[in-house]
């Protein structure tokens, strides 16, 4: 992979980092607008306390994420969590036009794509990985074998 290509992947994931972030902390600052959007989209009532834990969990995923670290879980979970709002948002991505602002939750194809790119790419992301080298926990992989002559 070029070099070029590598800095795609880094950029790609702090892009998907700093996007996600956004929702990830505003459920310690606008808690209530999630309890509403868990009772709409995910079908359940979802207290403050869980609203809290779910943006504690999810912030630490997205800095592991964006590390570079644990790259087939971080990674995976964070290509899920962009795939599962898609999925739960189909009826506004079906029907762009009808509401104010439906048109917006065509983004989540886009970010549900990325996400998926970068997870199938995530042995060549190493641009900007802290700690980055041939560690088992990076790719899933054991690292290459060497000898010397």
């Amino acid at each position: 992979m070029t070099s070029s290509s590598r800095i795609g992947l880094a950029t790609l994931r702090i892009g998907l980092f700093l996007f996600m972030m956004v929702w990830a902390l505003e459920k310690f600052i606008r808690p209530e607008a999630y309890q509403s959007i868990f009772g709409s989209f995910y079908g359940f009532d979802a207290g403050q306390s869980l609203i809290f834990l779910i943006g504690a969990v999810q912030t630490a995923i997205l800095l592991l994420f964006v590390a570079g670290k644990f790259k087939t879980v971080t990674y995976g979970l964070v290509m899920l969590m962009n795939v599962v709002t898609l999925l739960v948002s189909y009826r506004q991505i079906l029907a762009p036009y009808e509401g104010s602002t439906n048109h917006l939750f065509a983004a989540s194809i886009v970010v549900a794509a990325a996400s998926i790119a970068l997870f199938l790419s995530r042995s060549e992301d190493s641009v900007l990985v802290l700690g980055s080298g041939t560690d088992s926990d990076e790719t899933g992989e054991l690292p290459p074998e060497t000898t010397s002559a």
